[in-house]
């Protein structure tokens, strides 16, 4: 029987919120993939919270990560990473797997802002660091905010023309990253998510809401990776991301969950192993 798919999710662990490793976790496992946690920090609960309790594991994550130089790994898929050390401590362990013999799909969701503004812990130096990073990932997936950040690209909005997203990504090709994955295009109705690889785009569109929910872009690129894990193309691991996230949004806003609590996706975790 052969080995299921193995990818080493590093992100920050927040126990309520519904975001980073509490999603990875569930959504790759229930995908038919092993998760395996590499923890940057420990929240109570996520940080849009008025208060929450914080653990930084900056210095324990070397040592943690050496511990795996036995271990082969399909996918590295990195998150939130708070700080410039934490992006060189990934960087490294990247660098390190990709002088490997073994075959290792990086995935790097560079989470830096939203609404063309870098969040707020965010610093010029943890940007100049994920510039360097994104450059090692087969396959990245910013929001228009993180790309535009990432190039040196004036921001004008999400409701950008495909041209425009076209040239976001070629931008990020240029840089190194063969293969990106542009998330929350706007238009009038609907949000668009774009493949695009080697000067060619996949578009996906889901239906609009105009809450703000929290959480979503972990749940989007958990499903992307879970899927590319798997075996799909990008341009359908996005569109099985769409179509999973526009089914738990809309239980949650039957549910009456609080935009804070995250996107009720439990109840719907089953389809993602019938595909």
């Amino acid at each position: 029987m052969m080995r299921i798919p193995r990818v080493a999710c590093i992100h920050d662990l927040s126990g309520f919120g519904r975001c980073s490793l509490t999603t990875a976790i569930s959504i790759l496992s229930a995908s038919g993939v092993q998760a395996c946690p590499a923890p940057t920090a420990i929240l109570s609960k996520h940080s849009q919270f008025k208060s929450f309790y914080f653990s930084d594991l900056t210095d324990s994550m070397p040592p943690y990560l050496k511990n795996w130089d036995d271990i082969e790994f399909d996918g590295i898929y990195s998150g939130f990473l708070g700080s410039e050390k934490q992006i060189g401590i990934v960087s490294d362990f990247i660098t390190d797997r990709k002088d490997s013999d073994y075959p290792t799909c990086i995935i790097v969701d560079p989470v830096m802002g939203d609404n063309g503004k870098l969040y707020a812990t965010y610093t010029d130096g943890m940007r100049e660091g994920m510039k360097k990073l994104v450059p090692l990932a087969d396959i990245t997936t910013p929001n228009i905010t993180e790309a535009c950040f990432l190039t040196d690209t004036e921001y004008t909005g999400e409701d950008i023309s495909m041209d425009k997203a076209r040239e976001l990504a070629k931008k990020i090709e240029d840089m190194g990253c063969c293969r990106t994955v542009l998330t929350g295009i706007v238009k009038k109705n609907s949000i668009v998510n774009m493949a695009y690889q080697d000067g060619a785009l996949e578009f996906d569109e889901i239906r609009r809401d105009s809450r703000v929910f929290s959480g979503t872009g972990d749940i989007f690129a958990s499903v992307v990776t879970a899927f590319i894990m798997k075996g799909t193309t990008v341009a359908e691991a996005v569109a099985i991301a769409g179509k999973f996230i526009s089914e738990a949004i809309d239980y949650t806003i039957k549910a009456g969950t609080p935009l804070s609590d995250g996107v009720v996706f439990e109840p719907v975790l089953y389809t993602l192993g019938d595909i």
